[in-house]
């Protein structure tokens, strides 16, 4: 894209486009036909670093060099356990992060002139719905396997974050899943949240949990 000419590559690893920003997504057209080939911009971000201190996690370690190890955008696209120093940090988040993008100044026009309400959530509909649902309702989200168990765990993060008492039966559903990662962080939600409710499933579930992993949670 870049060596095309649509934008010039910006510190927070994005392509920067001319009025946009790094609000777009790319696509490529295969074709055989003949084509002028368009120049490269001249242009880069100059002085703005802004994207930088922005990322809630350190990941841009540079301008332009992103550690996808601390990427929550990267996190809450993987299977698996979430690492416990980054589950604060991914705050109510279900999937992607965006604060690089918009901390980005390009861009800053275009997101203050929308106009659509930001994509906002139910957590509790979404730790009840059935698998076919939650992929019927995130069908445009890259989800690795499909597996709507991802979207569940990201949930669950959000949840404890939310330090809300109500949510405390909704994350408690998950505390004994059949899938060990929703136990594990229904566990650390609901130790996040506190409370004599949440005290109390925690105390059943040390009792009755066999997974060396989830007790690792638990304690």
């Amino acid at each position: 894209a870049v060596r095309a000419g649509l934008g010039w590559w910006g510190k927070n690893t994005m392509v920067l486009i001319p009025g946009i920003g790094p609000w777009a997504v790319i696509g490529s057209v295969m074709t055989d036909a003949e084509l002028e080939p368009d120049q490269q911009l001249d242009r880069d971000c100059g002085a703005c670093s802004a994207c930088l201190p922005a990322c809630p996690t350190g990941a841009l370690v540079a301008p332009g060099v992103l550690d996808a190890e601390r990427c929550l955008a990267a996190w809450a696209q993987r299977p698996g356990l979430v690492p416990a120093e980054y589950r604060i940090a991914m705050g109510d988040r279900l999937y992607g992060c965006d604060d690089c993008l918009v901390a980005c100044p390009p861009g800053g026009k275009l997101l203050r002139s929308t106009i659509e309400p930001g994509g906002r959530f139910d957590l509790r509909s979404i730790l009840a719905a059935s698998d076919q649902t939650l992929l019927t309702w995130f069908a445009h989200w890259f989800i690795p396997n499909r597996d709507p168990g991802i979207v569940r765990r990201n949930a669950l993060i959000a949840a404890g974050n939310s330090s809300s008492r109500e949510m405390i039966p909704h994350v408690a559903l998950y505390a004994g899943h059949p899938d060990w990662v929703l136990r594990a962080h229904a566990a650390w939600a609901l130790g996040r949240i506190g409370g004599e409710a949440a005290t109390a499933v925690l105390d059943q579930r040390r009792t009755d949990e066999l997974d060396v992993r989830v007790r690792a949670e638990l304690a």
